[in-house]
């Protein structure tokens, strides 16, 4: 069959590629994935798979068809895909000996090897669907050939079995050694439309009868047991396989909890017959009887992957035997008992028709979960051939089958009497008598009722409460608003249960004299179920946002409904109303006197109630400016700036690339990644001429500001209006808003979004090697105007770009946490054109402006002008040590900033180090002392070199050096604080904000203390320690860090 179609990879529509994707299984999954959007390659040989099967989704632009043998090798036009089904070799159990012994023993082989190299290559997820028969086996005295049996078919589907038990330990090798993100899952009989009545077992057996007009047949007593599952279950249980986050590594075994036996299978079938159809019962004799029960599978892990099956046995036989044109009598069938002349037999089939499931999303998701692998044949070593157990020579009777059998025998019952408790412990007849047992009754009900019924009752509740604020949590990470409000109303309730059962233990605790813990635990319950009330009220104002992602993606026509945002303010401000009793209730809960368990929630109760407070109180703001953003009423442009943190700028980093984002009516309309070179480039054909800062002027030797150094000033709303300004001169087009990012930003959003191939770069970007990534690709001879090379950054912000908006809404929550975390770390800063969300932004410390504050303020800022990246070689340690060094209580900061370049030589793009550094502090500090230090020479007074300077309320000290390759420096600088510091009668407080620069993230810091003579220490924030009178704090240095210290 001739290819129909050539499909390539891409962001925005997940690439599916299914060997064996012409069988009966691989075409139910074909259409699964085409109806969910998805991109399907199907490669199959069509030993077994049928072109009927495939035939309607040849005309589809998005499915393509290759007729060719893995095991030969892929075909050269698929060079990457998102994903990779390998269910090519299921059935090849079905046809001839030698088709089984060359084909299906290399498709699990070799095939199996090519599919996983091609996962390897394009970093796709990959599933290898296999058989539960791989529980089962017997060793044969026999010759190798009859390994498994006597007859054909049994003899090579268990040889199908070892083949694809060789498959599993290959994957599971691929794993173990490659890190390759797979999974396996086992199937067992798959039945429905398209089946093979060949195969399924007995019931592909029983249905050809009935069709056929024929009686239904059982060979031997039917007792024989197996497993079934209809085509659909299989295929979502397939689907949430491959796309469940956590599901690398693991093994799934896809099955009722239950298997069916034979019999059981023969009524069924009988019972849905349109006609009168006998069950015939053949001997089994003189055949090979030799069929192993079924082992149970593993299916501890059924639960994490949020699968169960849906269709019923009898509703599935229904459909598959419609499918063959056979009308079955649906009214006929009811759980009865099933009697026959050879034996007593009660067997009831019960039937509940379920709808199918909804398919799984098709969006990838990155996983770190450690491997899951359930226990199998295939990490288990060769046992040795024993002797197969004696062949059965006639019909064995029911009567060993506890499933099947109800027999009733006259033999009497026998009664076993039991000694009396009496009689074994003769000192208890005392207590014997009819009042004693009436009290000893009405004891055990009342502890029974205001005791044990409680407790349970209260821990009941609790839990149930528990896991639906596990899930409310869920839903709102996913802007679901019906999940928000289904599982905050589950809490409410069990809550206010719980609170009810509580109470009722009150004396309990009185009688203890334990009524404080009482009362803090019930305020506790009470602050929780308020709680929840205000997440069950807050989920209308989710709802402008549960579609938001459909929204503005390009490739949807969903469109922004403005008045939905307006509408929802309203039930902000009633859930506030539950989260200010929340609130309140929780400021009267004692955590010390609560059970140790119970004080750990409670801490992390604590903060949640801080970040949802957060959260409440910019809700509105955001609601009032989030449809001006996304351009509902007109065009809306930004910039995005993409910091090279290796070459260290004072907003993150260098500028070498930067992405131009429009939004039109709530949508994408536009996304264009280009070099900064290019607009740069305009700057100089123009003649655009803006000052740079001396700075720039001194060391880049350039006469005019280009946008790759216009983030010169450390305020980026400063830095971003130059930018923009810039901007405006060279296209005549304004801006309305900026955004930054740094390598430590991209790197974070690589672990929600997943690794990126970079076909011109030809390699894999991931979150462990982005840094080192960027360094070696970093380039350094750039040509001015629009013929430069573009550069590694301006490709992967292009791809990053992609793949963000290519998540599914179920990745969102990742996605969003990450964004979290690079707003507070200063990683990612926003800053718009006149828009009342930028005073949000400003409080919150998100748009890398100086903070404003009253207290001690320290800020160092560092800014490479060498034109290398050494950063990425330079390691930063900052010590500050305030001391009072007069007897006034005046305070004196000494700032040692330590620097270690751990290059070993001056190859490009590392080598020498030139920065310029400046230190803010508050304004009114004074300096009086500056010295350098390189490697263990003699400390240089620099004193006089300090550049001193004011910027807003702060002063800087200012001053550059070079570090070469393996040199150590030390730069000390010592200030007096503003007057106002000064401990005295009246001033006993001090306190720091020490605000970390955008770009950096692995810095290490100390802070010290030296309280001054004649104080002792009251009050200190957390994190602080005292020791001898110095107070200290260290760490890295990853985020502002704030410290108060109240003396006496």
């Amino acid at each position: 069959m001739p290819k129909k179609n050539v499909i390539k990879k891409s962001a925005l529509a997940p690439t599916a590629l299914i060997a064996g994707g012409a069988g009966f299984i691989g075409s139910h999954l074909c259409e699964a994935l085409l109806s969910r959007g998805a991109r399907v390659i199907v490669l199959d040989n069509f030993n077994t798979g049928k072109d009927i099967h495939i035939n309607h989704l040849l005309q589809n632009p998005n499915f393509a068809l290759y007729n060719v043998d893995i095991n030969s090798g892929l075909p050269p036009e698929i060079e990457s895909v998102d994903y990779i089904f390998h269910m090519a070799g299921l059935e090849e159990y079905l046809f001839s000996k030698e088709l089984v012994n060359l084909t299906a023993l290399l498709t699990n082989a070799v095939g199996t090897k090519n599919l996983l190299d091609l996962a390897q290559r394009s970093n796709a997820k990959f599933l290898l669907a296999s058989s539960i028969d791989v529980y089962e086996g017997r060793m044969s005295q026999l010759e190798l050939e009859e390994y498994f049996g006597s007859n054909k078919i049994d003899e090579n589907k268990y040889m199908l079995t070892e083949a694809k038990r060789y498959a599993e330990a290959l994957v599971w090798e691929y794993y173990k050694k490659n890190d390759t993100d797979l999974r396996i899952v086992r199937l067992p009989e798959i039945y429905g439309p398209r089946m093979d009545l060949s195969s399924s077992g007995s019931l592909g057996t029983f249905m050809r009868d009935l069709i056929e007009h024929r009686n239904i047949t059982v060979t031997g007593e039917g007792s024989n047991k197996e497993y079934y599952l209809y085509i659909s279950d299989a295929v979502s249980g397939i689907l949430k396989a491959l796309f469940n986050e956590n599901s690398k590594g693991t093994i799934y075994s896809l099955v009722w909890h239950q298997p069916t036996s034979v019999l059981q299978l023969a009524y069924l079938v009988k019972n849905v017959a349109d006609r009168e159809v006998e069950i015939i019962f053949k001997n089994d004799e003189g055949q090979s009887s030799y069929k192993p029960a079924p082992k149970i599978p593993d299916l501890f892990n059924l639960t994490q992957l949020g699968w169960d099956p849906r269709v019923e046995l009898k509703e599935g036989l229904v459909k598959s035997l419609e499918y063959f044109g056979y009308k079955s009598n649906v009214h006929s069938f009811k759980p009865a008992e099933l009697i026959e002349n050879k034996a007593g037999v009660e067997s009831v089939v019960t039937s509940t028709i379920a709808p199918a499931e909804e398919l799984f999303s098709l969006q990838d998701v990155k996983s770190m979960s450690p491997i899951v692998q359930a226990p199998s044949a295939v990490t288990q070593p060769p046992q040795p051939v024993t002797a197969s157990p004696a062949p059965v020579s006639t019909v064995p009777t029911f009567g060993n089958n506890a499933e099947i059998a109800n027999f009733k025998t006259a033999q009497p019952k026998i009664k076993k009497s039991r000694p009396s408790v009496f009689a074994a412990f003769p000192f208890l007849n005392k207590f014997r008598s009819v009042a004693f047992l009436s009290f000893l009754g009405v004891f055990i009900s009342a502890l029974l009722i205001f005791l044990v019924l409680p407790i349970a009752q209260t821990y009941f509740y609790v839990r149930a409460s528990s896991t639906a604020l596990n899930s409310l949590a869920t839903s709102v990470g996913q802007l679901d608003s019906e999940g928000v409000r289904v599982n905050a109303r589950a809490s409410y309730k069990n809550l206010v249960k719980a609170k009810n059962s509580f109470e009722n233990l009150k004396w309990v605790f009185v009688v203890t004299n334990k009524k404080d813990q009482f009362e803090s635990t019930d305020k506790l319950i009470s602050s929780l179920a308020h709680f929840s009330k205000s997440g069950y009220t807050l989920a209308e104002a989710i709802k402008p946002f549960e579609n938001l992602w459909e929204v503005v993606r390009p490739d949807t026509t969903t469109e922004l409904d403005p008045t939905s945002f307006e509408n929802v303010k309203t039930q902000v401000e009633v859930s506030k109303n539950s989260f200010q009793l929340a609130v309140a209730d929780f400021k009267n809960v004692n955590t010390a006197v609560l059970p140790a368990m119970v004080q750990e929630k409670a801490v992390e109760y604590s903060k949640t109630l801080e970040i949802v407070s957060k959260g409440l109180d910019m809700a509105v703001p955001v609601l009032s400016s989030f449809p001006n953003i996304l351009g509902a009423d007109q065009s809306k442009k930004y910039m995005i700036l993409f910091q090279n943190s290796n070459e260290i700028r004072p907003t993150g980093g260098f500028i070498g690339s930067y992405g131009l984002l429009t939004f039109e009516k709530g949508k994408i309309k536009d996304l264009v990644i280009d070099d900064i070179y290019n607009p740069d480039g305009q700057i100089d054909l123009k003649g655009i001429s803006v000052a740079p800062s001396e700075q720039i002027k001194t060391f880049l030797n350039e006469d005019k500001l280009h946008i790759r150094n216009a983030n010169w000033d450390p305020d980026f709303p400063t830095s971003a209006n130059t930018i923009s300004d810039l901007y405006y001169r060279v296209t005549g087009e304004k801006l309305d808003g900026i955004i930054a990012v740094d390598l430590y930003f991209v790197q974070n959003i690589l672990r929600a979004t997943g690794p990126i191939f970079l076909t011109a770069y030809n390699e894999e970007i991931n979150a462990e090697n982005l840094y080192e990534r960027a360094e070696y690709h970093s380039e350094f001879n750039y040509v001015n105007g629009s013929d430069s090379k573009r550069s590694f950054l301006t490709v992967l912000g292009g791809k990053l770009m992609e793949k963000i908006f290519s998540l599914s809404r179920e990745q969102l929550p990742q996605l969003l946490a990450e964004m979290g975390y690079a707003l507070n770390d200063r990683h990612l800063l926003i800053t718009f054109s006149n828009d009342p969300i930028n005073e949000l932004l400003k409080v919150n410390n998100w748009d890398g402006g100086l903070v404003n504050t009253t207290s001690d303020y320290l800020y160092v800022v560092n800014a490479n002008l060498g034109g290398t990246k050494a950063n990425y070689f330079v390691k930063n340690n900052l010590n500050y040590q305030v001391v009072s060094v007069t007897r006034d209580g005046l305070l004196r900061g000494v700032l040692t900033l330590n620097y270690d370049h751990t290059g070993t030589d001056s190859a490009w793009p590392g080598g020498p180090y030139k920065d310029y550094v400046r230190v803010y502090t508050q304004n009114g500090a004074k300096l009086t002392g500056a010295k350098i230090k390189v490697n263990e020479g003699e400390a240089k007074d620099i004193f006089k070199d300090i550049v001193v300077s004011t910027d807003g309320n702060y002063i800087t000290f200012g001053t550059s050096f070079t570090l070469n390759p393996t040199e150590k420096l030390a730069l000390t600088l010592e200030f007096d604080l503003p007057a106002e510091f000064t401990i005295s009668k009246e001033n006993k407080e001090y306190a720091l904000y020490w605000q970390k620069q955008s770009g950096t993230q692995i810095d290490e810091y100390r802070f010290s203390f030296d309280v001054p003579f004649g104080h002792t220490v009251n009050n200190i924030t957390e994190g602080l320690t005292v020791a001898e009178n110095v107070i200290t704090s260290s760490g890295v240095l990853n985020t502002d860090q704030k410290f108060y210290v109240k003396l006496q």
